[in-house]
């Protein structure tokens, strides 16, 4: 009777699988168990002649390797094409010694540099400076900047849309457009919001190059939606709210589950709390029993809703005695002051919409009067990095018949977009507007190089040939502000630096406000938004993506779990198409299995 051992590191693979694919994986181990050997396939390329794939479904396959006695170990279940990559790369010898064989692209080439072509209307566009063709605007998205709307409106688009840019001439036009209006009163009459404080020193200067008149720019106040929040309550309290951050918050959390004893975990609690109660702003328990909780996919009877709210409550009303506060609540309380006071903007641009809390667009609606050109909404759900999800029209703002799609990149080549659209698996995104969001239509039109996928034998190794790839793009000509390297936590990017200051390479943070001859380093939460020619992204393996504390703060709440590992397929493809030109990825040992596995890395030039 044939026999199937279980790989040690397989269960916890087993467990991030979606209901469906871990039953039929079952089906298909209990098939070969039966007996139907012809299960088993053979692996052409494999370095191991031993290695089989087993068939799970149509689209899936589990990677087989021999083990003792005559058996088989199933190693791991990935996508077809995933497990056929992964079983080409595999050695085995037991159950529990599996090797990968590196298959590293050939060391860097002379100095090469990477080139991206487009047609004939980027042509010269592409030859500008990279300062200047951060601010450059596709000729077909003229009509929507200029466009006058009856309301709010919306415009999303995948990577390298122009989204950004459409952002910054949006407020560019609406501030020339008021000071025709209002030429006596030159007061902050646009807002230009985002999510992060380096994303808003980044608009900044640009909105400077944009509009050097000095009324004109005097006109749009840029600055993230945090700040906005905690200066609302400031200057209504006089006395500024202290934040506390989500690692904070979910530590507490997760001591306030085990002294109430509930059989949730803290990273539920602190979930239910910020994206249902806080997210609809319940204030009563008979709100809380009948309210909707969407995208929450752990259901709630009645009774366990009751205990679950005292948990809640009981825990907010000690960080109210503390003085601390959620950026959410911040947000909240800032929204009714302003409600009180009366909006302040005639106008409110919103860029990364998609992170932002329903508690921060309950500001941004109390921020401008309901009206023509009011709310200029952009951003792309499947960017969204953070689980924060909104409604926009249960807020009281209305984007229906005023939503713009735009399925053109032009700042991301088609190759890098080839690469990275696999990461994010085959989630739905859900965008702000209700309606599900499809990439589908999606495409660039620019052509570059292939990304290059390094594995490396140790974190020596790694960061050696970071370093020559790094080398290479100096060399080629590439202005080293316009290269970013990024890493999943700052132990990786720390290491990164002290091997690029070997180098004789300058590095400054991604969030330096002015460093024009250094590459920027950072970790792949602050490539966020930003834009470069050439970026590498470093560390991509088993257990630094998704993080192993990621992973335990689930505390095995499969809701949890599965939010976790979307925002980490998220967050990796946010990271690597910040790339217009060329994209290095790398890992060490086992890659990540949010990687999409390349057989055959190119190399660059």
């Amino acid at each position: 009777m044939p026999k199937l051992a279980i790989s040690p590191t397989f269960l916890s693979d087993f467990s991030r699988l979606d209901t469906g694919i871990r039953t039929a994986a079952l089906a298909a181990v209990q098939g070969y168990l039966s007996g139907d050997g012809d299960r088993l396939e053979s692996v052409s390329g494999s370095p191991d002649p031993g290695v089989r794939l087993l068939r799970v479904g149509t689209d899936w396959a589990g990677v087989v390797t021999p083990a003792d006695g005559g058996a088989y170990c199933l190693v791991t279940v990935r996508p077809t094409a995933e497990a056929l990559a992964y079983a080409r790369r595999l050695r085995s010898t037991t159950a529990d010694r599996i090797e990968l064989v590196e298959t590293a692209p050939a060391p860097p080439p002379a100095a090469a540099a990477p080139v991206v072509t487009g047609p004939d209307e980027l042509a010269s566009d592409l030859g500008k400076s990279f300062d200047d063709w951060q601010i450059t605007l596709h000729p077909n998205q003229h009509r929507i900047v200029d466009a006058r709307f009856a309301g709010s409106a919306q415009v999303t688009g995948g990577p390298g849309t122009g989204k950004t840019v459409l952002a910054l001439h949006r407020a560019a036009h609406l501030a020339t457009r008021d000071a025709a209006r209002h030429p006596g009163d030159p007061r902050h009459a646009i807002l230009l919001t985002t999510f992060n404080r380096l994303l808003a020193q980044t608009l900044s200067g640009q909105l400077d190059r944009l509009l050097p008149d000095p009324d004109l720019r005097r006109r749009v106040e840029v600055v993230t939606i945090d700040s906005l929040a905690r200066g609302v309550v400031y200057e209504h309290t006089g006395a500024a709210p202290e934040a506390i951050g989500r690692d904070a918050l979910g530590e507490r959390w997760r001591e306030a589950a085990w002294a109430e004893g509930v059989p949730y975990s803290g990273r539920f609690l602190a979930d239910e709390w910020e994206q249902v109660i806080l997210a609809q702003n319940i204030t009563r328990l008979p709100d809380y029993i009948r309210c909707e909780r969407s995208g929450r996919v752990l259901h709630l009877a009645p009774e366990h809703r009751a205990h679950v709210w005292e948990t809640i409550q009981r825990y907010a009303a000690a960080l109210r005695v503390c003085g601390e506060w959620s950026y959410p609540q911040i947000a909240l309380e800032a929204a009714r002051l302003m409600a009180e006071s009366g909006p302040r903007f005639r106008h409110v641009i919103v860029d990364e919409a998609q992170d932002l809390h329903p508690a921060q667009w309950r500001l941004l609606r109390a921020a401008v009067p309901e009206g023509p050109d009011d709310l200029f909404i952009v951003g792309d759900p499947h960017q969204r990095i953070y689980d924060n999800r909104v409604s926009l029209a249960s807020l009281g703002i209305n984007v229906r018949g005023r939503s713009h799609r735009l399925r053109i990149s032009y700042r991301v080549s088609q190759e890098i977009l080839d690469w990275a659209m696999p990461v994010l698996g085959r989630h739905t995104a859900i965008g702000m507007d209700d309606n599900a969001d499809t990439l589908v239509g999606y495409r660039s039109l620019l052509h570059g190089p292939e990304p290059v996928v390094r594995g490396c034998t140790s974190r020596d190794d790694e960061r050696a040939a970071l370093g020559e790839w790094v080398r290479v793009w100096l060399e080629a000509g590439v202005s080293p502000s316009s290269i970013a390297v990024a890493g999943r936590n700052q132990w990786v990017v720390r290491g990164l630096a002290k091997e690029l200051t070997a180098r004789g390479v300058p590095t400054a943070p991604l969030d330096a406000a002015d460093a024009p001859r250094a590459v920027r380093l950072g970790t792949m939460h602050k490539l966020k938004g930003q834009e470069f020619r050439c970026v590498a992204v470093v560390g991509l393996g088993e257990p630094l993506l998704p993080p192993k504390a990621a992973i335990d703060s689930a505390e095995g709440d499969p809701v949890a779990l599965e939010q976790i590992y979307q925002q980490e397929r998220n967050l990796l493809f946010v990271a690597c198409t910040r790339a217009r030109d060329a994209l290095y990825a790398s890992y060490v040992g086992t890659p990540s299995r949010l990687l999409p596995h390349v057989e055959q890395p190119a190399r660059m030039g």
